[in-house]
Order: C-alpha cells, then sequence, then structure tokens
C-alpha cells in the first residue's frame, strides 16, 4: 500500500531521506538510511571504500530501481528513474566521468541544453560554452578539440561545470577532486564555496577527510551501509572522524584524549593553586579575608607535623612573634594553639597579661599589642590537622558568631591544604600525563609513522617505568617482527618480549584489553593484542623485578588504543594513495592508447587510399601521379617504419636492454649528419654553431645521432612554419660537452612524470609521441643528462654527455 505523500512534513529541507535500503543480492549495500540537507548547506558523506557512498548517491538521482524507503526532493517525491522535468533540480558529477569522448569539448558542455538558436550557428553555440567555462574560471584553450585530448583536470572541471549550468537546486558530488592536482583542487574548492554562498545545496563524498572539514558545515558517516555519526567540524577533529570510519570509538582519538588531558588541567588550576613553592600564598589570602571579618589584623594558622606545630602562615604578626612560634612542640602548654589542637575544641586566653603560664610569653606579646588570643583547631582529608589563631588588642572572649566564623575559614583551609597535598601526588602524576600526551602527540603528528612509533614506545616505556616496551607485528601468518622497540641502551630483548608477541600472535584474538603475565621470577609482562588492525600486532612491556600496577595497565591500554588508530590511519593513507596512483596510471595509458592508435591510423590510412587508386581497373594514372602516388606511400611507410622503430626503442629502454656500441664520437659531424636526414625544409631551417674546443667523446654514433635528429625534428616539425631552430655546441667543462637545441616557435610543455613525455601547446602543428622519452633514454644510457628549460619565446633542450662515458662496448646499458 501507498504511503501518503505528507508534503507538509517536509518543509525546511531541500533533501529528505527516510528509511533508505538497497541490497545487492546477500550484501546489503544501504541499511535503513535516515538523512535531511537544509538549503544552501553543504554536507559531506564519509566512509570507508563499500561503505555505501555511491549507492546513496544514485537512490538520490533514481538511479536504482529496488531501492527501498523514500526520497524527496523539495517536497516531491523522487522515482526510481528522474522525470524529464528533474533537469536542472539535480547536478550530478559522478566518481567515474560520464564524458561523451566523440564529441568536442563545447558539445560535452552543451549537451542535453541545446537550443534551436545555438545549434544553427557554431560561432554562438561555442561563444556560450566559452562564457559558461569564463564564468567559472575554467580555462580550456581549445573547445573544438575532442574531449579525450584534455587532461584528467580538465575533464574534471568540464564535468563540474557542466553539472552547475544552469544552477542546481541540489549538486551531488562523487569524488570531484580525487584524480586532480594540489591546484586544480583548490580551484574545485573555491567553486564550492561560491555555490554555497549563492546558496547551492550540495552533498559532497570525498576520502580526504581534510577536504570535509574545510568544505562541510556537518559530515554524516557511513559504515556497513549505515549511518552511524554526524560531525560537525568546527567541534570535532579528523582524528575522531578516522576513528568512526574505522569502527572505533572516538574519544580514543589522540586529538579527543588531548582535549581531555586539557580539561583536566584546567579544573586542577580552576582554583588559583599558591603561585609559592610552600602554598602559603593561599593560605595568607584565607588570613587577610578572614581578619577583615573579625575586624583584626593579626592570625596565625599552624600545622602538625609530627610531634609540633609548625606555622605556615601569619598575617600582621612581628617578626619575633613568628619566629618564636615558628615551630611550637605538642604536650602540656599553656600556648592556647597547642591546647586547642590537643583539646579539640577553640581554645581561648581573653585576658593575656593575666595568665601566670604565659608570662614567658608576656614581653614579645606587649610588643605585638596583644590582649586576648584564642584558637580554633581544623582537621582536613588524610590526617591534616591545624590550628588558626587569633590576636586582638583588646581584652575579652570572642562571640559564638566569631567562632563559627573562624571554623567557617578554618573549613577553607583545610581545603587550600587538601587541594595542595592532592596537587603535590599529581606533579608525578602529570609527570606520567605528560608523557602520554606525547605519545598522542607524536602519534598525531607529520613525522613518518615509523618515526612516531619509534618516538610513542620510548615515552610510553618512561610513563610505565618499564625496562622494555615493543610493538610486534606480523602480515599474513608470517613470522613476527619488531616494528619499534624502547629499552635500556644496548638491550637486545633479555625479558623476551619477542617469545611473549610469537606466544599472543599466535593464540589469536585481540580485544584491545591488557592482560598481564607474571613470570614466576619476581618479573611480569604485560601486552594487548591490537583488534581490527591492518596486520596482526601486539604491543609488549617487560619488568625484570616487579609486577605491574593497575594505573600502569590503564596508561598502557590507552597507548595501545592510539597506536592502534595510527596503524589504521597509515593503512587509510596508503589506500587511498594507491588509488589515486591506479587512476592516474589509468588515465596516462587511455592517453598513451588513444594517441598511439592515432598516429598508427594516420600513415594507415594514407597508404591505403593511394594503394587503393592506384589499384582502380576503371582508372588510368599517367606516369607522373603514379609517381607522386609511390613517393606519398613511400613516405608514409618510412612514418610507419620510424614510429614502429620508436615503439621497439621505447620498450628496449623500459626493460633496461637498450645496447650501446660505443666508440670516440665527434659530436659535430654527428649533428650534421642529423641534420642532413631531415628535410630539406627542415635543415634550412636550423642553424648550427660550434665552439671551440669541443671534445670527443665515447658513445654510439648512430644513438647520438638519433637523439640530435629527435631534437631538431621535434623543433621543426611541432612548431609553425618560419620558426628559427639554433643547435649549439660546447665544452661545458674539461670531461663534458654541452649540446642545445633550441627555437622560438610555441614548444613544448614537457611533462616530467612522464618519462619527459611531451605535450602540444595550443598553436603547435603537431604532438610529440614517444621522441622524448626515447631521448632521454638514450641520453642516459650514455650517463648524460636531458632536461627542458623554458623559454619566454620558444623552448630549449639541454643535452649533457661526459667526455667518457662508463659504458662498456658490447654490453647491455642500464637504463
Amino acid at each position: 500500500m501507498a504511503l501518503p505523500e505528507p508534503r507538509t512534513a517536509w518543509r525546511g529541507s531541500v533533501l529528505q531521506v527516510r528509511g533508505l535500503s538497497v541490497s545487492f543480492g546477500p550484501l546489503a549495500a544501504l541499511q535503513d538510511v535516515d538523512l535531511d540537507v537544509r538549503p544552501g548547506e553543504i554536507v559531506g558523506i564519509a566512509g570507508d571504500n563499500g561503505a555505501g557512498k555511491s549507492t546513496l548517491l544514485r537512490c538520490i538521482c533514481g538511479d536504482l530501481g529496488d531501492a527501498r524507503g523514500e526520497v524527496w526532493l523539495d517536497g516531491e517525491r523522487v522515482a526510481s528513474r528522474p522525470p524529464s522535468d528533474s533537469r536542472g533540480r539535480i547536478g550530478v558529477v559522478w566518481q567515474h566521468l560520464v564524458l561523451s569522448d566523440n564529441l568536442d569539448a563545447a558539445a560535452n558542455l552543451m549537451l542535453g541544453r541545446e537550443r534551436h538558436r545555438l545549434l544553427t550557428s557554431d560561432a554562438r553555440f561555442h561563444a556560450r560554452a566559452q562564457a559558461i567555462l569564463d564564468d567559472l574560471g575554467i580555462s580550456i584553450a581549445d573547445l573544438t578539440c575532442p574531449v579525450w585530448t584534455l587532461t584528467t583536470g580538465q575533464r574534471q572541471l568540464l564535468a563540474i561545470a557542466r553539472s552547475v549550468s544552469p544552477r542546481p537546486r541540489l549538486l551531488l558530488l562523487d569524488e570531484p577532486t580525487a584524480a586532480l592536482d594540489r591546484t586544480e583542487s583548490a580551484h574545485v574548492e573555491r567553486l564550492l564555496r561560491r555555490f554555497h554562498d549563492e546558496g547551492t545545496t550540495t552533498l559532497l563524498i570525498s576520502h580526504d577527510v581534510e577536504q570535509l572539514f574545510r568544505l562541510a558545515g556537518r559530515i554524516v558517516v557511513l559504515r556497513h551501509g549505515r549511518v552511524i555519526a554526524q560531525v560537525e567540524p568546527l567541534h570535532s577533529h579528523p582524528d575522531e572522524l578516522l576513528a568512526l570510519m574505522s569502527g572505533h570509538d572516538p574519544s580514543s582519538a589522540p586529538r579527543h584524549q588531548l582535549s581531555r588531558l586539557h580539561g583536566l588541567a584546567d579544573q586542577l588550576t580552576a582554583a588559583d593553586r599558591p603561585a609559592s613553592a610552600d602554598g602559603t600564598a593561599g593560605l595568607t589570602l584565607i588570613l587577610s579575608t578572614l581578619g577583615a571579618a573579625l575586624g583584626t589584623g593579626q592570625l596565625s594558622l599552624h600545622l602538625r607535623e609530627g610531634d609540633a606545630l609548625v606555622g605556615l602562615g601569619s598575617v600582621g604578626l612581628t617578626p619575633a612573634l613568628e619566629t618564636a612560634w615558628a615551630r611550637l612542640p605538642l604536650g602540656d602548654s599553656p600556648v592556647p594553639l597547642v591546647r586547642a589542637l590537643a583539646g579539640g575544641v577553640a581554645a581561648v586566653e581573653p585576658d593575656v597579661a593575666g595568665n601566670e603560664p604565659l608570662r614567658s610569653w608576656g614581653r614579645l606579646l606587649a610588643d605585638a599589642g596583644v590582649a586576648s588570643w584564642w584558637a580554633v583547631p581544623f582537621s582536613g582529608g588524610r590526617g591534616v590537622t591545624g590550628v588558626i589563631g587569633v590576636y586582638r588588642p583588646d581584652i575579652g572572649s570572642p562571640s559564638r558568631d566569631e567562632l563559627d566564623l573562624v571554623n567557617l575559614y578554618a573549613g577553607y583551609a583545610a581545603g587550600t591544604l587538601e587541594r595542595d597535598r592532592l596537587l603535590t601526588e599529581l606533579t608525578a602524576r602529570n609527570k606520567v600525563l605528560e608523557t602520554i600526551r606525547s605519545v598522542l602527540q607524536t602519534l598525531a603528528g607529520p613525522d613518518a609513522l615509523a618515526v612516531g612509533l619509534r618516538t610513542a614506545v620510548q615515552t610510553l616505556r618512561e610513563a610505565v617505568g618499564a625496562d622494555q616496551v615493543g610493538l610486534f607485528g606480523r602480515v599474513d601468518g608470517a613470522q613476527s617482527s619488531c616494528r619499534a622497540f624502547a629499552g635500556a641502551p644496548g638491550a637486545a630483548d633479555p625479558v623476551g618480549l619477542s617469545a611473549v608477541a610469537d606466544r599472543a600472535l599466535a593464540h589469536g584474538g585481540g580485544s584491545g584489553v591488557a592482560q598481564i603475565l607474571p613470570d614466576g621470577q619476581g618479573g611480569s609482562h604485560l601486552l594487548v593484542r591490537l583488534p581490527e588492525a591492518a596486520t596482526d600486532a601486539v604491543l609488549v612491556a617487560g619488568w625484570r623485578t616487579r609486577l605491574v600496577g593497575a594505573d600502569e595497565r590503564v596508561l598502557f591500554e590507552d597507548a595501545a588504543h592510539s597506536i592502534l588508530l595510527a596503524l589504521e590511519r597509515e593503512r587509510a593513507e596508503a589506500a587511498h594513495r594507491e588509488a589515486s596512483a591506479l587512476r592516474r596510471s589509468q588515465e596516462m595509458q587511455r592517453q598513451f592508447l588513444a594517441r598511439l592508435s592515432h598516429e598508427l591510423r594516420t600513415p594507415l590510412t594514407a597508404i591505403r587510399g593511394y594503394a587503393s587508386s592506384l589499384m582502380q581497373t576503371d582508372v588510368t594514372w599517367d606516369e607522373a601521379s603514379q609517381r607522386r602516388f609511390l613517393g606519398h606511400i613511400s613516405s608514409e611507410s618510412a612514418r610507419l617504419r620510424r614510429l614502429v622503430d620508436d615503439l621497439l626503442d621505447f620498450s628496449m629502454i623500459e626493460s633496461g636492454m637498450l645496447r650501446i656500441r660505443p666508440d670516440w664520437v665527434d659530436l659535430p659531424l654527428v649533428i650534421d649528419a642529423a641534420r642532413s636526414c631531415l628535410s630539406r625544409e627542415a635543415a634550412d631551417a636550423i642553424e648550427i654553431c660550434c665552439g671551440d674546443g669541443v671534445p670527443v667523446v665515447w658513445g654510439d654514433h648512430d644513438r647520438l645521432e638519433q637523439v640530435m635528429m629527435n631534437l631538431m625534428d621535434n623543433a621543426v616539425r611541432h612548431n609553425p612554419p618560419g620558426t628559427a631552430v639554433r643547435v649549439t655546441v660546447r665544452p661545458h667543462t674539461p670531461d663534458a660537452v654541452v649540446v642545445e637545441v633550441s627555437d622560438n616557435g610555441v614548444g613544448l610543455e614537457v611533462d616530467e612524470e612522464a618519462s619527459g613525455r611531451g605535450r602540444r601547446r595550443p598553436g603547435s602543428t603537431s604532438g610529440a609521441g614517444l621522441g622524448l622519452s626515447i631521448t632521454r633514454g638514450i641520453v642516459e644510457a650514455h650517463r648524460g643528462h636531458l632536461r627542458h628549460e623554458p623559454l619566454d619565446a620558444g623552448t630549449r633542450f639541454v643535452v649533457e654527455l661526459p667526455a667518457e662515458a662508463d659504458v662498456p662496448a658490447g654490453e647491455v646499458s642500464d637504463v
């Protein structure tokens, strides 16, 4: 039975997903997914591979007919196949680009949005396409070129431009920057911020966690087809998102633990710890406040230490009294301070001068202006006991309210002393916490994981006081190996950590809970098996002469979880790098095969055309035409042969089997011979300049001639007619020669990552195939170097060759 369409329930959201579930056979891709996206919001979708991110996008687009649940767009339910009127409401950029290689860039951009007025004029059609790209800041020089000739970044930007022209109500992006370089990724992010400012609602899928935190206002985490969490970047950290994606508790993330430790420190310092070393500043503040409340300016505070009262602070007392009462023995004493502590109740002396037992203190008290004296005891936790003394210039006893007031401030004093005691104990504890924080900062930092693990393990050993700590791992059942180890200088695992780790790895399982293993000789081991790690891993610590404590066990477990997250982060980053490298490799292979097929097809087409013309039985060609046709067939056959030779040379270079037959070679003669192999028009455009004292070099004459011919041919053939080419050969050092081939044309853009392979600039007459790669391989086989130097107008290639290269005659050069 169909559910009613409660349109009023969808107000305030551009997109609502309710109870969405998708299964592919026994595999549940999505399970009861609920999602709300508000107008103008950028919502990130995060999750490992297979979490269901792309499936969710397909359901929102209506691309999956077997989905269960509901998808609503602006209050209208999205059918299993999107209606025609949804065009312009949803813009999609898929991870695997959907472009038509048989169309040019402009046709791909305007596909599905052609108007009759534009179709009747190519100029208006391409001008409209160029205006769209200019508005988005996307640079594609020639919109008439086939889309397969564009770079990966240009194709990606073209797909984004098509999805936002016109602006959609909802923009769906699946890994829009996965195959882009840093500059192109930054441009895409600027576009997304612009669309956000213009009110476009965006759903962004990305494995780049940092990118999600830069762009998204909210991140939805998918795991095994379920929404497990929603993260707000302003109140979270990438480490917590990685923990959620890996199925771990985000509270174990290094950043979260650092925040927790900082919060603990803030709580400990919130009470304004005394600035002085003995803690008397806080007590002095309490005494001063109490004196103001009582209307007296003389007070003291003593604390019991063993069999005496020791003065900790005073206000208004003379130096003589402070010195005399710095330490008062306990026992039978008339002093009210001692009497109050002994009796546990307030001791009052209303008239000091009239008290015979106090006559020995009479001079000091009189000089201080003390006429009456009373003391109130207090006690705190763990046996903290002391007494507050109040000294007045007039005779009399305190009132009940005054005694209660002193008792109240005595409680404050007891709390201050207890806090100081706790802070003293926590000072040692903070030392351990600081070391653990160092572990977390190291693992969450930018250093390589191997370096971070060694530092973290060493810090952990110092924190728990272990003799040795080691991290051991095993891959696919192989023998365990030590990934990080910390111990006494010169130690080589005498505690037997390797044996303990081997037994733990062989036993299997792994709950992440620390296990204590006494060794029966007064020592012990502590180990944590890391669960769900990319490899079997176990963290082990050893003590030679004592058993492990409870605090050490807790800290060890905490550090083990942090190390586990670091290992998971390493695995996720490695998988991301492998996927990116694979996509780049596939794109390079596709472009190479497309160019190769074009280069092969051109001469074959010409040969076939001229040959078929000559073979026609109903047409008689004159001798001049026959010679012309045969000449074209010969030149195209030579072109085809050169292409095949280039492929063979490139294959030999790639496999390291290029054979060099060295002899003493005169480079000026080699350059002249190379120029003579070119066409007359090309040779006339080349000027050769030889410096004085150019030495002969030890090399292969034919291969070096091939190098010079490739460079000169590229400089002439890949530039417009009339381009001037200059070849200069000169000594570089007594043992090296430099050859420079420069031109003033449009030149080539050289892709260094693709083994020096060239790429056409706008305005060049043709592209560079394998010539530069082969040239670089031959030069390097002669132990030389080939580099490209860009010029303001044109380009320059520099070949540097040693006079005597270490290339044995008749042997295969290692290239």
